[in-house]
C-alpha cells in the first residue's frame, strides 16, 4: 500500500482536517490575530494534520503488505492467519478475525475432502485386494472344467462333478457381483441425498426382495431365513434399503455355523402415539457372535473384530458403509450381541414421514 493509494482512500479525513484548518485559519483572521501568530497556528494545524495521517498510515501499512503478499502466494491463503500479526487498529482487528474465521472453515473443508479421498483411496485399495481372489477362484475353475471337457475321448464326464464345479464357479462371481456392487454404493454414498426417494413401502415386501435376491448365498451357505410380524409400512428408498438388508444378510452368511444355521427378522412398533414413534426391524442370526468388547466397534471402518482375524473373509467395509447410508437417511441402527450365540442388527424407522426430510 503505497501513501498514494492511503490518501485516497482516507479522502474524508482529509478533506475534513484541510476544512477545519481553514476556518480556524479564517477565525483568527477575523478576530484580529497578528499574522506571526496565525501562521504559527496554521503551521501547526498543518503539521499535526500530517502527523496524523502519517501515523496513522504507518500503522496501517504492515497489515495491508502482509495481506498483499498473502493475496499474491495463494498456496498459503488457508493459513492467513497463522503468517500475519494481529494488528493493534480496530478495522485491521476486524478484518483479522473475519480472516480468521474464514481461513478455518477452509482448513476444515480441505480437511474433509482430504480425509474422504483417503479413505475412498484405501477402500479401493481394499477392494481390488479382495477382489482378485474371486477372480482367481473363476479362472482356476474355469481351467478345471476346460481340462475336464477335453479328456470326453478318455472318461466319460462325471455330470455331478462337473455340475457342482460350475456352481462353485457361479458363488464365485455372484461373490465378485457383490464386490462391484458394494464398490457402486460406496461411490453413491458421499452424495446419498441426489439419489435416493422416500417413499412409503411394505417392511415385508423389502424384507421379502432382500432374502431373493441373496437366496443363492443363503441355500449355498445352509442358512434358513424366517419372517415374523412384518406387516408394517415404513417410509424408506427401495434401492438403498436392499442394498442394506443385503449387507447385513451376507455379514450374517460369512459368520453362519456350520449346522443349524438361521436369519430371522422381526419387527414390531416402539412408542406408540409418541413424538418418537417408530418401526423397530430387528435382523437377527445364530452365528458366532461378537464379544462384549468388539461389540461398540461393529461400524467402525475397517474393523473386523476377532471373528474376523480368526480366517473369515472380512474387510471391516459392509457394516461401515450400512451404518454411513443409514445416517444418511434418517433410519437409526443399534446392533446387539452375545459371544457364540448370534448377532443383531436393530433398524429403526420413523412413522413420521416429515422425519426423512428434515
Amino acid at each position: 500500500m503505497t501513501f498514494g493509494s492511503y490518501l485516497r482512500s482516507a479522502w474524508p479525513t482529509v478533506a475534513i482536517l484541510c476544512v477545519a484548518s481553514l476556518l480556524t485559519c479564517m477565525v483568527l483572521e477575523v478576530s484580529g490575530t497578528s499574522a506571526p501568530l496565525l501562521s504559527l497556528v496554521a503551521c501547526v494545524l498543518i503539521g499535526s494534520s500530517v502527523l496524523l495521517l502519517a501515523i496513522d498510515y504507518l500503522r496501517k501499512r504492515a497489515f495491508a503488505c502482509e495481506l498483499d503478499s498473502l493475496a499474491d502466494q495463494q498456496g498459503h491463503a488457508l493459513w492467513a492467519n497463522e503468517l500475519i500479526d494481529r494488528p493493534d487498529f480496530i478495522e485491521g482487528q476486524l478484518a483479522y478475525d473475519a480472516l480468521c474465521a474464514v481461513s478455518k472453515a477452509a482448513n476444515d473443508e480441505v480437511a474433509g475432502y482430504r480425509r474422504q479421498t483417503n479413505d475412498y483411496r484405501e477402500y479401493v485399495e481394499t477392494w481390488v485386494h479382495e477382489a482378485k481372489s474371486p477372480l482367481a477362484a473363476a479362472h482356476l475353475m474355469i481351467e478345471n472344467i476346460e481340462d475336464e471337457l477335453s479328456a470326453v475321448g478318455e472318461d466319460p464326464i462325471d455330470e455331478e462333478v462337473l455340475f457342482s464345479r460350475v456352481r462353485a464357479l457361479d458363488e464365485e462371481l455372484d461373490r465378485m457381483e457383490g464386490y462391484v456392487e458394494q464398490a457402486l454404493f460406496y461411490a453413491r454414498s458421499e452424495a446419498v441425498e441426489r439419489d435416493y426417494l422416500i417413499r412409503e413401502y411394505g417392511l415385508k415386501d423389502l424384507v421379502s426382495a432382500a432374502l431373493r435376491a441373496n437366496s443363492r448365498m443363503l441355500i449355498s451357505a445352509r442358512v434358513a431365513p424366517f419372517r415374523r410380524n412384518l406387516d408394517y409400512r415404513v417410509f424408506t428408498d427401495e434401492k438403498w434399503m436392499l442394498f442394506i438388508f443385503g449387507q447385513i444378510i451376507q455379514n450374517s452368511v460369512k459368520y453362519a455355523r456350520d449346522e443349524g444355521a438361521s436369519i430371522e427378522f422381526s419387527a414390531c412398533l416402539r412408542d406408540e402415539g409418541l413424538a418418537t414413534e417408530r418401526v423397530e426391524l430387528s435382523i437377527r442370526d445364530n452365528g458366532c457372535g461378537v464379544s462384549a468388547a468388539d461389540l461398540p466397534r461393529v461400524f467402525e471402518k475397517g474393523f473386523t473384530g476377532a471373528a474376523g482375524r480368526s480366517g473369515k473373509r472380512s474387510t471391516g467395509i459392509g457394516l461401515y458403509l450400512v451404518k454411513r447410508l443409514c445416517d444418511k437417511m434418517g433410519v437409526g441402527i443399534d446392533a446387539d450381541s452375545v459371544a457364540g450365540e448370534g448377532f443383531t442388527v436393530i433398524l429403526s424407522f420413523s412413522t413420521n414421514r416429515f422425519h426423512y426430510f428434515e
